[in-house]
């Protein structure tokens, strides 16, 4: 078998080898991109075209050292084009390739700065929405005029492959497990944290969403189904510059977004920074439906409908500032400061009705709960960037401190009454029953990494670097119980917990990428050690973990022509437990159904296999494969109490196994001068096999996605757009299948204050089409769930950008945290 898959493996080598043995000769054409002043420009966008009729032959992008090249390139008369923001647009003389000159090298392309801010506004309006990359799709967010005023959430919602649903769980490709990152640093946030973080972050603080299904070596390990990248905006210009945004949302509840941005650069010294506010309300309304039974061959025993109308309330503000000191043109230091101070409450009046097995109903519980969830936030980040040549070797160090603090409390009232409205007695049943919580939660994260990239001869690419990473998170859950007998509020031993976590990660990794003709080879090692330590003060019980793992990744690229890329990867990659689901605490809904951690979750491994096809940049298919082990998922459990009451909670468990593969497709294209479209369909089957609370699972279903987006450009500075998604039914965790959904927006653009500012109006879901249904079977219970929120919008967005600039590069960068930070629990509570 071994031998039969090697000879395979040489035989589809061989055929594109041998056919372009067969191929014409070709030549390769090449230069650099420059400013006036001699500066290597990166990220530009060259264009070879044909010299009879300027059709495209082909684009590349600069370098940092401002190199670009063309490869393959039949004999013929041809002329270049470059483009970058900030500059003019150059266009060379006639390039001759001939048989006997099969390689020329271009001279410096000379790009001259602009002198007029509107031309940057000009420039990256015409970015398309979506670009296919070899590693990664990209979503360009101010292309489409439809995102304004929407939250980074609900952008996220409306790219490719990426469906979000009602509790806020990412998932990518049919996938969960999704790490999301911005400007390259983690959140330390857990899924429904993230999501409300998300949810107070404005679409118009966003610049491009970076999708990765299959990330390389340099990442960390984490994510079952890739990263998500959302790079937020940066001005890249001297002098002094910045924008204001300020977003009015009616719904329901009146919303708004505000944002204040500045850049200034001179000699050697840059200094950026940004605020941001947000307020927000709304509802959510939950209906459960629960029926009991003692096995699925008996009949149910009792009935339970609750109906909860919840109301939150959001008040969130974040700020960024930093300074970069480029003491040569090889060494830039820099320091960054930025963080959030998020207010959120929460509050919910629910009426349980219940029902015994004829149907008969026999008492109604009355809830009150107030939930209220304060953070602060504050990250700090060191960093120096060091070039070692003007070939691209480089090394970037980066140091982080991030903390996290807390103190939640939280009131949960319950009034059990009789039908005709008199309250239960039962000495042994508390009525009422009263239930305080105030939870107090410290998180410090200290992570370091060092980066070395070095281009070698033959075109080959080394990579290589370290990280290492230190977490505590320290919980103290104090929780009180009204006695009615006395009078007195006495501490619930049975839910009141200190739990401390501690965390150390260590990891090393190589990656090295060669080029071979029309093959690009890429294999990478990560290894990562984890200890870990879990400690329940008040319970005696504790958990210690050490093991060290091995994360390989390859990748094979396949230029067939001009038109055709075929490409193929493997990765392995691991998901930890986020550090609050690490936390037995218990967050009450009413006294008979709640959320709760788990300490002895275990970490997920998936190996993922991914093969594509890209057609001119503008189809772009993919299949995919992934098999994981210990998947973490969430999962509802019934039991009953002392008393004989049904409790049911959600927490998450390890539950097996789950195997997902999927056929995707995107069509991005400018059809038009004046209408852009970009259409997304994902096929996907998921299948779950495992245990949950001893009743074995074995779950299948074949589901899809789609996504649309068609923008629309018009004379004097008009455009618009019509957006929308759709999903099947499919399964969003091994037990909860949710029926289908889907929503539309449209929206209308205008520039104003010549090109200085712009108007912009969206409806989102202008029909209420948005909701989540969703049900739940197992052996002793059936649960059927309705959710609805404020999620019908009028938002009219205002964007002003002031000052004046000359144009170069302010560079991106990132902090060493990559993982820890999409693992912790804070943000807002906003929908």
């Amino acid at each position: 078998m071994t031998k039969f898959i090697r000879n395979l493996l040489i035989a589809i080598l061989c055929v594109p080898t041998c056919l372009s043995a067969q191929a014409p000769q070709t030549g390769k054409i090449s230069g650099s991109i420059k400013s006036a002043d001699d500066k290597a420009i990166d990220a530009a966008t060259i264009s070879l075209l044909k010299a009879k009729d300027s059709s495209i032959v082909k684009i590349s992008v600069s370098d940092k050292a401002g190199n670009f090249e063309f490869e393959n390139i039949k004999a013929g008369n041809y002329f270049l084009t470059a483009e970058a923001v900030g500059y003019n647009k150059y266009t060379s003389t006639a390039i001759v390739l001939t048989a006997e000159k099969p390689v020329v090298q271009a001279v410096d392309c000379k790009l001259t700065a602009t002198d007029k801010s509107l031309n940057n506004v000009s420039v990256s309006a015409m970015r398309p929405l979506i670009e296919n990359k070899i590693d990664r799709t990209i979503v360009n967010v101010d292309a489409s005029p439809t995102n304004t005023g929407l939250t980074a959430l609900e952008v996220l919602e409306r790219s490719p492959g990426i469906t979000v649903d009602n509790d806020g769980n990412i998932s990518l490709k049919g996938k969960s497990g999704v790490i999301v990152m911005i400007d390259g640093k983690p959140t330390y946030l857990n899924a429904t944290e993230l999501a409300n973080y998300l949810k107070s972050m404005s679409a118009n603080q966003l610049d491009q969403i970076e999708i990765m299904t299959q990330p390389p070596a340099k990442y960390d390990a984490a994510g079952n189904s890739g990263i998500i990248n959302i790079k937020t905006k940066k001005n890249k210009n001297n002098g002094f510059n910045g924008s204001i945004t300020s977003s009015g949302i009616l719904a329901i509840y009146f919303k708004q977004t505000n944002n204040i941005s500045f850049n200034w650069r001179q000699g050697k010294v840059n200094v950026y920074g940004s605020y941001g506010y947000s307020h927000w309300e709304g509802f959510n309304d939950v209906t459960l439906n629960r029926d009991f039974r003692n096995s699925r061959s008996s009949d149910f025993s009792s009935y339970v409908q609750q109906q909860t109308n919840g109301k939150y309330t959001d008040f969130n503000t974040n700020y960024k500032a930093g300074i970069d000191y480029f003491a040569s043109k090889n060494t830039t230091i820099g320091f960054g400061i930025n963080g959030f101070v998020d207010n959120s409450y929460f509050k919910s009046h629910s009426v349980a009705n219940f029902y015994d097995s004829l149907g008969k109903f026999t008492q109604y519980n009355d809830a009150f709960s107030d939930n209220i969830n304060p953070w602060k936030n504050m990250s700090l980040n060191l960093n120096l960037q060091q070039k070692l040549d003007d070939k691209g070797g480089e090394i970037d160090v980066d140091a982080d401190y991030v903390s996290y603090r807390s103190k939640s409390p939280q009131y949960s009232d319950n009034y059990l009454y009789n039908p005709d409205g008199s309250y239960v007695y039962d000495p042994s049943n508390p009525n009422p029953y009263l239930l305080n919580g105030y939870l107090p939660s410290n998180i410090d994260i200290y992570t370091f990494k060092a980066d070395y990239s070095q281009p070698l001869k033959n075109k080959v690419t080394l990579e290589a670097g370290i990280k290492t990473s230190y977490v505590t998170s320290d919980n103290n859950a104090e929780y009180t119980l009204y006695d009615t007998a006395t009078g007195k509020w006495n501490v619930d031993d049975g839910r009141s917990n200190h739990f401390i976590y501690k965390e150390n990660i260590n990891a090393a990794y190589v990656s090295v990428q060669k080029q071979v003709k029309k093959f690009t080879f890429k294999v990478g090692l990560r290894a990562e050690q984890t200890i870990s330590d879990g400690n329940q003060i008040t319970k005696d019980s504790a958990f210690h973990l050490n093991y060290i793992k091995l994360f390989p990744t390859t990748y094979i690229s396949y230029q067939a022509n001009d038109n055709n890329t075929f490409e193929i990867s493997y990765g392995r990659r691991i998901q930890r437990p986020d550090y609050q689901d690490l936390n037995p605490f218990q967050f009450q809904l009413d006294r008979f159904t709640y959320q709760q951690g788990n300490p002895n979750l275990q970490p997920q491994f998936s190996q993922n296999f991914e093969l594509s096809y890209n057609y001119k940049g503008v189809w772009n298919i993919s299949a995919n494969y992934t098999s994981t082990t210990d998947i973490i998922d969430d999962v509802l459990i019934t039991t009953q109490d002392q008393q004989k009451n049904f409790i049911t909670y959600q927490t998450k468990q390890n539950i097996a196994s789950n195997k997902n593969i999927g056929l995707s497709v995107n069509y991005a294209k400018q059809l038009t001068k004046w209408w852009n479209i970009n259409v997304f369909a994902n096929l996907f089957n998921n299948e779950y096999k495992g245990y949950i609370n001893g009743e074995y699972i074995d779950a299948s279903l074949t589901s899809y996605t789609g996504n649309l987006s068609s923008r629309f450009s018009f004379n004097k500075g008009w455009s618009s757009e019509l957006s929308g998604f759709f999903q099947g039914e499919n399964l969003v965790s091994s037990a909860i299948l949710a029926k289908p959904m889907g929503m539309f927006s449209i929206g209308v653009g205008k520039q104003i204050l010549k090109g200085k500012g712009s108007l912009r109006f969206n409806l989102r879901d202008p029909f209420y089409l948005m909701h989540f249904n969703g049900t739940t079977e197992m052996d002793n219970f059936v649960l059927h769930i309705h959710s609805v929120w404020d999620n019908r919008r009028a938002i009219l967005t205002f964007t002003y950008r002031f000052g004046k600039n000359t144009n170069q590069q302010q560079r991106q960068k990132s902090s060493a945290a990559e993982d820890e930070q999409n693992r912790v629990k804070a943000g807002g509570g906003q929908q």
